[in-house]
């Protein structure tokens, strides 16, 4: 695993899982425009060190990626997932390590990576997410853009693995809203998007509220202060404006900017390669009139 993938994965609540087909590009960004407008509130949220609610994967070695998923798909996705959140863990002690050899010798080969040996600690990998697991297969995908995709059904995986959960995750909060349930299983039920996202967020919550976030945000903003040396820096972000000044000023700035034009801008891309791709298809595999016209005689 490399150091970028590790980062990616720590301070996400929840892998989504993409089983792809030809689409899978334009269904990514898609589903990361509803999530992230669904998921983030402008000033509010917490976000240092990558914090978001999700982490995107598409395995690429799956020998079905139809749906419904098979049970043995869901049992290598939830291997597969195991697997990462051990390499994770494996690495935290890694860094650890180095950080202790650092701290004996500044000149030993771990010096280049200062910054990230004493940061590392502000990577967490969530119990949520070796908890639940979301699974889009991108076959239920019907050129939704991010307006509208909050209706396509997915697929909520309870992994078994709930150390450090406050209570075991139950789909009793939203059993109305299931769908179906993949086999006899009571660990694999079929919703939509928008109903995942919202049980996700209700989870993020609770366990924000019995053990606080993880990493502290407060830790998180003292970090920073120190290095820039501002006393008034020593609070979460989340904090750093005020509900007066929120709504006075309202979003804007970069952020603002990257959510109503650049998020856009990507998304409506996608959507003119996934037609260019149709198109040239068609082409180099157009219609057999000659066929169609003898069927019809017949």
């Amino acid at each position: 695993m490399k150091l970028e993938d590790f980062e990616d994965t720590c301070n996400k609540s929840v892998p989504v899982y993409i089983l792809m087909n030809e689409q899978w590009l334009l269904v990514n960004t898609v589903l990361y425009n509803y999530i992230y407008r669904r998921w983030f509130r402008p000033y509010r949220s917490e976000i240092e060190r990558s914090r978001f609610i999700c982490k995107f994967i598409a395995p690429i070695d799956l020998p079905d990626r139809s749906t419904p998923p098979s049970t043995s798909v869901i049992d290598t996705l939830t291997s597969l997932n195991h697997t990462i959140c051990t390499h994770v863990q494996d690495l935290h002690q890694a860094y650890s390590e180095r950080a202790v050899e650092y701290a004996n010798d500044q000149n030993s080969k771990w010096a280049p990576y200062e910054h990230f040996i004493w940061s590392h600690e502000f990577h967490v990998l969530q119990p949520l997410f070796r908890a639940l697991l979301i699974v889009v297969c991108c076959d239920d995908y019907n050129n939704e853009d991010s307006k509208t995709v909050g209706r396509l059904p997915v697929y909520l995986v309870r992994t078994g693995i709930e150390d450090g959960l406050s209570p075991p995750i139950t789909f009793e909060s939203i059993a109305d809203k299931i769908e179906s349930r993949l086999g006899d299983s009571e660990r694999v039920v079929k919703t939509t998007l928008e109903t995942a996202i919202d049980f996700t967020m209700g989870l993020e919550a609770r366990e924000a509220a019995v053990f606080g976030l993880q990493p502290d945000p407060t830790v998180l903003s003292q970090a920073l202060a120190d290095g820039v040396g501002n006393e008034l820096l020593r609070m979460p972000s989340s904090q750093f404006v005020s509900d007066e000044k929120a709504l006075e000023w309202g979003w804007s700035g970069e952020g603002e900017a990257y959510e109503s034009k650049i998020m856009p801008h990507y998304e409506q891309r996608e959507f003119r390669f996934d037609a260019l791709r149709i198109a040239r298809q068609k082409s180099q595999n157009p219609p057999n009139t000659a066929n169609d016209g003898a069927e019809l005689a017949k």
